[in-house]
């Protein structure tokens, strides 16, 4: 199967590699310690069939600490699939850490260009900085209404911490979260109350 792993890497100096738990049936993980929480996912779901294309987005720091995070993203997926075998490709894409309307939109543009028509799509949105999620989100719902993917998964890392060192850390569905664009997308109205109720009433399915 065609599938896109769409990767935010994290510009942290140190990053965890921790046992992510899951509570959620639709998300197995192995108890294989990661950084990555797609990688423990990726464990129990990739097959020797999956063509893989791991789309890693970067934004740069200035202490270059994602250059080793993209080394420790590679690692961990290599040794996931070290018994499985599955055909693994990988695309860096990066960009200033800056909040601009244009580098928000080149981001956009050149994630597009690397994800293949009719892919199934992984996306894991644990690290990097909030207008990433947004971005990543706006661009997933392009690729679905036109170029005939499928948003099977989207991830998230959850963890608290003591002294520094993540605990509690369990793996959390994120698709919900993406969904609700598509919520307030079907609603057409113009009188406000009614509007109200109807977005109500779409929250309770």
């Amino acid at each position: 199967m065609k599938k896109t792993v769409i990767c935010n890497i994290s510009m942290k100096e140190n990053l965890d590699q921790v046992i992510y738990s899951s509570t959620d049936r639709s998300l197995p993980v192995s108890d294989r310690k990661v950084s990555y929480p797609i990688c423990a996912f990726l464990e129990k779901t990739m097959t020797s069939e999956d063509e893989l294309d791991a789309i890693l987005l970067v934004k740069k720091d200035k202490n270059d600490h994602y250059k080793k995070n993209i080394e420790r993203f590679r690692e961990e997926l290599e040794a996931v699939n070290e018994k499985i075998d599955a055909d693994i490709s990988y695309t860096i894409i990066d960009s200033e850490f800056e909040e601009h309307q244009t580098v928000h939109e080149q981001l956009m543009k050149e994630i597009v260009a690397h994800i293949s028509d009719n892919s199934h799509i992984l996306a894991d949105i644990t690290y990097g900085p909030k207008d990433l999620p947004i971005v990543l989100f706006t661009t997933l719902s392009f690729v679905e209404k036109f170029l005939n993917c499928t948003v099977d998964n989207i991830v998230y890392g959850q963890a608290s911490f003591e002294n520094g060192r993540a605990v509690d850390t369990k793996i959390c569905d994120m698709m919900p979260l993406y969904c609700l664009s598509s919520v307030t997308n079907t609603i057409q109205c113009t009188d406000p109350d009614k509007a109200r109720r109807m977005f109500n009433t779409l929250l309770t399915f």
